[in-house]
């Protein structure tokens, strides 16, 4: 089996040389980064911090990798440790912004924010209507794609393309299809299982906006104020409890939970395989494992077929060992860093998919003082979904404000004290917590003379 050497890179990505290194060891990851770690004789060419360099296994090439950092012991191997060139992006720093639109046009404005401009996005297969609503602080570019990809769709793989000057990414549906198979008569030599049950749930109590025993809850919708997955049949009753300060209405609850449910009712499994890649012997490619494939593990000395998805290569010695490979497979790739989040993200991204996302902007300016305050009115439509709605006053001057309202709801001072707030958490709402179509209110109560109002929303129009 003839392995291709690999590659050192100048800043055009021309050839400098070839490296002929004694070891090569790659941690390839179905979420980036993807690592490696080289090992150089001395008589090698100097690879230097972020040179770049294309390596390659049995199956062709890995990608460009960028050098982090070299282990240099005069007369002795030289240690070169490597990261996926999708790092470059960390390079950039993108400003703090909101952006609403296609995930084409989302994700090429903030690529558009590069410190050397490489990457662009190819193939994205989602559909054609489907609508993203993006906020970030100033953070850098890669942290930003990742966190806009974490909103996506968890079928989606991050895939890249650098045969030519111009790097490109796509995001490509995997499929759900059994593409490879593992078996201990042949190409298993020895196979991990574990199961974590540590955060499994069976029956959640979930819990919105409000203080203290004053929280939204399932009763009024549900009748009670907990949900339970069909699994309680099998792992029997395991009761969980979430609180998120983000959810105002019942039905958007019920949908979170049901997604907590539905990653949570069955326990984590990793599988963990050290098998051997004998599709460059047998030409099949079902005995090729690659990153985001299914695989289907067939065990039946232990009774056990499972379906799982490979989430990580490690090849401990390309050169050395070729198509040896440890293969982790594994049911829930999610990282649940801030879940809760993550999964209103979900949500609200669902319900923007066939929907038109639309600015709907309401003005006022009037006199009144303390005793007869400034009502400015305004409507809601039968909408999807109100994402946002911020209210603003702006007073002549020496003209103070010194209360606000919302649907009669008092806003706290603190508040509205820079003359702009948040207005969803008082928006007159039905028995629900769903924002109630018709006329709302804005009163502002100054204490003497003409204030300029507005509101403004950000709502999903039903189409």
């Amino acid at each position: 089996m003839t392995i291709r050497l690999p590659r050192l890179l100048d800043a055009g990505l021309r050839e400098r040389a070839r490296l002929s290194p004694t070891r090569l060891t790659l941690d390839l990851q179905l979420r980036p980064l993807s690592t490696a770690v080289m090992h150089l004789p001395e008589s090698d060419p100097a690879v230097a911090v972020r040179d770049l360099i294309e390596l390659f296994d049995e199956a062709g090439s890995v990608g460009i990798f960028r050098v982090t950092g070299v282990d240099l012991q005069p007369g002795l191997i030289r240690t070169v440790y490597l990261e996926h060139s999708l790092a470059t992006l960390a390079d950039g720093v993108v400003p703090a912004m909101s952006l609403t639109g296609t995930p084409q046009s989302v994700i090429d404005r903030l690529l558009s924010h590069q410190a050397a401009m490489r990457w662009v996005l190819g193939d994205l297969e989602l559909p054609a209507e489907t609508t993203v609503i993006f906020t970030c602080g100033c953070t850098n570019l890669l942290t930003a794609l990742m966190n806009l990809i974490d909103m996506l769709p968890d079928t989606l793989m991050l895939q890249c393309e650098q045969s030519s000057q111009a790097w490109v990414m796509h995001l490509r549906q995997m499929s759900d299809a059994d593409a490879c198979e593992g078996r201990l008569s042949r190409n298993l030599s020895g196979v991990q299982i574990a199961m974590d049950a540590s955060d499994l749930c069976t029956r959640v109590y979930p819990y919105g906006a409000g203080q203290g025993t004053e929280r939204i809850s399932l009763t009024p919708l549900t009748g009670t104020d907990w949900l339970e997955s069909a699994a309680v049949s099998q792992w029997g009753r395991v009761c969980r409890t979430f609180t998120a300060n983000t959810i105002f209405d019942m039905p958007t609850l019920k949908s979170v939970a049901e997604k907590y449910l539905e990653r949570h009712s069955v326990p984590a499994v990793s599988v963990t395989a050290d098998a051997l890649d004998l599709s460059a012997m047998t030409g099949e490619d079902a005995d090729s494992f690659r990153l985001g494939r299914m695989c289907r593990l067939a065990m039946p000395e232990y009774g056990m077929v499972m379906h799982e998805r490979v989430t990580g290569l490690r090849k401990p010695d390309v050169f050395g060992a070729p198509g040896q490979v440890t293969v982790t497979l594994c049911s829930r790739v999610h990282d649940a860093s801030d879940e809760i989040a993550d999964m209103l993200r979900e949500v609200m991204a669902s319900h923007l998919i066939g929907g038109r996302v639309t600015d709907v902007t309401f003005e006022n300016r009037a006199e009144g003082t303390a005793a007869s305050p400034i009502v400015h009115y305004f409507h809601t439509e039968d909408w999807a979904a109100v994402l946002a709605c911020t209210m603003r006053f702006d007073p002549d001057d020496g003209v103070r404000v010194v209360g606000v309202s919302v649907d009669g709801n008092e806003v706290p001072g603190v508040v509205y004290a820079d003359g702009s707030f948040d207005a969803l958490p008082y928006l007159k709402r039905n028995d629900l917590g769903v924002i109630t179509a018709g006329r709302h209110t804005f009163t502002v109560f100054p204490n003497e003379g003409a204030v300029n109002t507005s509101v403004a929303m950000k709502v999903i129009e039903k189409i």
